[in-house]
This record gives structure tokens, C-alpha cells and sequence, in this order.
């Protein structure tokens, strides 16, 4: 009698569970993300709990006897456990044998981890069980991406869609793929997925050497997992931080796939602690190259040391300025004007040596803007405002707003050519932004809030289309939350008050 009451128990907590409202509506939008994800998981629960009670009820049916009862139900149990847990299977069976197909029809039953976005993790679950093949299916890569297009997805399918880049070879689309999941609201983001993307981040800038770009991408998580725990303090060892080697062996043996990142931490415990620097930046500046003999020879020297540097470290920017400043000495010399101008008549050239020594700084420029870029956030305190910085910011912002308007110009042809989804709409987006953000490093305020203007309207309509026809909320809102937050920049009043209002409904 006791075990039938605690099974009708159950049915009447299923019950209530189901026909139970939400949160009131001054607290939480019932049609945003926020809201579709609670009500799955209380739907899950409510199935669980159904399950539970259902396998009760055939239990006491079946067998009578009190001292029986219970095998059926754990029997009854284990057989209808992943029609609600689906994830237990497919983690455990579907994904370790390469069974994409079966992975994502399994993962659409729905339930955690994928509540927040159950599309977008589905195909999820079927890149990873792709990704365990030994070779890439380019038939199975296109039913996966076709997947995407059934619902509305969000930052488990931006994971899919980066994954599914980086299978088929295109690691630097699967790099700004995945890194773009920062612009995604929490609310459309299962935790799983942002692990995994910040997990395939770290091992691609492990393998690229670019530790001062994992230290960062890393330092901010407040929930690392312990592979990126263990790659994060190897990334602070390479650059120079006093991290211990008992430390880094512990964290590598609590980590798992021990097998692949033993060369890692080999490398890393081989690796020793850099001597305290003799020279600040600041100092730099002050420095001369060749005993500062020759003009030309100083700028040469200087510019050589600069080229030398890994394109996947920062550069300081005092060194930038110094190089600047070499190039402003030495194309202030007439003596180089005349040298070149022999050397051009000496060689029957086509261009006379004043077009040479243009071209010549021209190169130069251009090279001091990538240099710019490399500085991050420092070079907006750039000090020179004449000479070769001043044209390096104009040859850059130039040939910037021409590519700029040329993304843009492609992603209106594509957007207007209805043959684009949401997920190649904001694979582009990414492409637009992180082209924009490159760009704007090395400009001045005034000329950033000319860039913006290039992209703006263009974007605008982009987050309206996804918004309107797609109903792309959670991707629109993204967008918008990158326009509001360079409007501000710029200091665009309008803009601002526009994106504010759309950032604030959006979800």
C-alpha cells in the first residue's frame, strides 16, 4: 500500500510539474530563449519523474509479491533511461564509435545537456562522433550543416558550425567561428558547448605557439576544465610566468588525454624561465640602432629587428614608435633621395627615383600599420601624429575601408540572393567583425568613427533580417550588442539610442 501511494505521488508531481506557468512576465519574456529553456527542463524533469512513476506502477503490477518487487522496476529503468537522458547514450555509445547520424537522431530526444540550444546540440553531438572517424566525410560534413537549417540555433550550433570548419581543414574559419561564441548571451548557450570551444581554442593556439593569446583567452574563464587548466599554466610558463613544474605534472595527470599532451608538457617543463629584462619599453625609444651612423642604415636595422618578431606575439609600442621615427630620420635625408635617384638612372629603370622612394614609403606605412596591429589596445595611445605614422594610419585606413565595403557589399549580394542561411549569414558577420575590429586598431578616433559608418548600415539590416524573416533572435541580438557597444566608441548618439532599444528587447 505504501509503494502504490508514493507512485501515485509521482504521477500527481509529474502532473503538476507540466500544466506549471512560468515565471511572470515582468520577470522573463515566456517567448525568449531564457523561457524555452526552463520550460525543457521542466519538461525533462516531469519526464523523469513520469518514468519513474510508470515503471513503479508496472512493477506492482507485475510482480506482487513483496519481496520481488523492486528487479522489474531497475530493470524497466535501465531500458527507458535514455529516452530521457539521451545524452548517456550517445555520450557513451554513439560518439567514441563514429555513429553521427545515430548521435544527432538520438540527441533531437532532447534533455540536458542541451536545453538551451537542442538543435544547434544535436548536430553538435554528431560533429563529434564525426570527428572520432579517421577520415573526413565531406556527404556527412553537408547532412550535418544542413541539420543547422531546421530550427533556430544558437551557441551549441556556432560550436557545430566551427567544429565542422576546422574537420575539413579550414582551422583559421573555425578559429573566428568559435571565437565569436563571447557575442552569444548566456541564455542561448549550453555550458557544454562554450567548454568545448574554448577547449579546441586552446589546443589550436597550443599547436600554433601563440601563448601569450591563450593566456588571455584563458585567464578570464571562471570555469576552466582541467584540459585548459593544464594548457593554461603551460601558456604561463612560455611566457615567462614563475609557474612550478610540480604544478604543471599535476595538472596534466589530472587531465585527461594524457597520451596526446605528453610532448606539451615535455616541452614546457624543458622550458626555462626567461631572465628578469634589463630594458623597459619605455626605454626602448631612447636606444640607437648601429651606433645611429647612417640614417638609412639605422631605419634598415631597426625594421629588420621588427620583422624578426613572431607574428603571435605583441609587439611593445615604444619599439613601433622607434622604428617610426628611424623611417622619419632617414626619409628627411636628401642624400637617400639622390642615392636612389642615381642608383634608378644607373639602372635604366622605368620609375625615377622620387616614385621609388613614394613606393618606398608606402611599404613602409603599410608595415607599420600590421606592426600597429600587433600592439592591441596600446596603439590607440600612439603619440607621433606626423611623418611615417601619420601616413601608415591613412594607408591603412584606406585600403581598410576598401575591404570593409567589399565584405559588406558580398554579404547584402548574399543576403538578397535568399540562398543564405542564418548559420552562413553569421559566419560572414564574423568575417565582417573581426576584419572591422583588425582595422581599427591602429586609427585614430575620428577615423574609426568613419569605418563604423562603412559597416553600420549594412549590419543594421543584417541583424533586421535575422530578426524579422529568421527569427534569429538570439543571433540579432548578438549583432546588435557589437553595434551598441562601437556606437558608444565613436560616440554615435543616434546609433547608440537605436542598438540600446534593441539590445533591451532583444531577449
Amino acid at each position: 500500500m505504501t509503494a502504490s501511494l508514493v507512485v501515485w505521488l509521482c504521477v500527481a508531481l509529474c502532473v503538476g510539474i507540466g500544466v506549471s506557468p512560468l515565471a511572470s512576465i515582468v520577470t522573463i519574456d515566456p517567448q525568449g530563449p531564457r523561457a524555452k529553456a526552463m520550460r525543457r527542463a521542466e519538461q525533462q524533469f516531469a519526464s523523469a519523474v513520469m518514468m519513474l512513476a510508470t515503471c513503479g506502477l508496472f512493477s506492482l503490477w507485475l510482480v506482487g509479491r513483496k519481496g520481488e518487487m523492486w528487479w522489474p522496476l531497475f530493470a524497466m529503468i535501465v531500458m527507458t533511461l535514455p529516452l530521457v537522458h539521451p545524452w548517456i547514450v550517445v555520450r557513451g555509445i554513439f560518439i567514441p564509435l563514429g555513429l553521427a547520424r545515430a548521435a544527432v537522431r538520438v540527441s533531437r530526444l532532447g534533455g540536458h545537456p542541451w536545453f538551451r540550444d537542442p538543435v544547434g546540440g544535436a548536430v553538435l553531438a554528431g560533429v563529434l562522433a564525426a570527428m572520432h572517424r579517421r577520415k573526413h566525410d565531406p556527404a556527412l560534413a553537408r547532412w550535418l550543416r544542413m541539420r543547422l537549417g531546421e530550427d533556430r540555433i544558437g551557441g551549441a550550433g556556432i560550436v557545430a558550425l566551427g567544429l565542422l570548419a576546422a574537420e575539413s581543414g579550414d582551422r583559421e574559419t573555425a578559429r573566428i567561428v568559435l571565437g565569436s561564441l563571447d557575442e552569444i548571451e548566456p541564455d542561448i548557450c549550453p555550458p557544454l558547448a562554450r567548454s568545448l570551444a574554448l577547449d579546441w581554442l586552446a589546443a589550436d593556439a597550443a599547436r600554433r605557439g601563440a601563448w601569450h593569446e591563450l593566456v588571455e583567452r584563458i585567464v578570464d574563464d571562471p570555469f576552466p576544465t582541467r584540459t585548459t587548466r593544464f594548457v593554461g599554466l603551460c601558456a604561463r610558463r612560455m611566457v615567462g610566468e614563475p609557474i612550478d613544474r610540480r604544478s604543471i605534472a599535476w595538472a596534466w595527470l589530472m587531465a585527461p588525454r594524457r597520451a596526446t599532451t605528453i610532448s606539451l608538457l615535455w616541452k614546457c617543463l624543458r622550458h626555462r624561465l626567461p631572465h628578469a629584462r634589463v630594458l623597459d619599453d619605455h626605454e626602448l625609444a631612447r636606444l640607437a640602432a648601429n651606433d645611429g651612423r647612417e640614417p638609412i642604415l639605422t631605419a634598415l636595422a631597426l625594421h629588420a629587428e621588427a620583422a624578426a618578431l613572431p607574428t603571435t606575439l605583441p609587439v611593445a609600442l615604444p619599439l613601433v614608435e622607434r622604428l617610426a621615427a628611424g623611417w622619419d630620420e632617414a626619409f628627411a635625408d636628401f642624400g637617400l633621395r639622390g642615392e636612389v635617384r642615381s642608383r634608378a638612372e644607373h639602372f635604366g629603370t622605368e620609375a625615377t627615383g622620387e616614385l621609388l622612394v613614394a613606393r618606398l614609403q608606402r611599404a613602409v606605412a603599410r608595415d607599420l600599420a600590421a606592426l600597429l596591429a600587433q600592439c592591441g589596445r596600446e596603439a590607440e595611445h600612439v603619440r607621433a601624429e606626423t611623418g611615417v605614422m601619420r601616413r601608415a594610419r591613412e594607408v591603412h585606413f584606406d585600403e581598410a575601408t576598401e575591404t570593409l565595403a567589399q565584405r559588406c557589399s558580398e554579404l547584402a549580394r548574399r543576403r538578397g540572393s535568399a540562398n543564405i542561411d542564418p548559420a552562413a549569414a553569421w559566419i560572414e558577420w564574423v568575417r565582417v567583425r573581426r576584419a572591422y575590429l583588425l582595422a581599427a586598431v591602429p586609427l585614430a578616433p575620428s577615423q574609426r568613427g568613419l569605418l563604423y559608418a562603412v559597416i553600420e548600415r549594412e549590419l543594421r539590416q543584417l541583424a533586421a533580417w535575422l530578426w524579422n524573416e529568421r527569427a534569429e533572435r538570439g543571433l540579432a541580438h548578438a549583432v546588435c550588442l557589437f553595434l551598441l557597444a562601437e556606437a558608444e566608441r565613436v560616440r554615435d548618439g543616434e546609433a547608440a539610442a537605436y542598438y540600446r532599444h534593441n539590445v533591451v528587447v532583444g531577449l
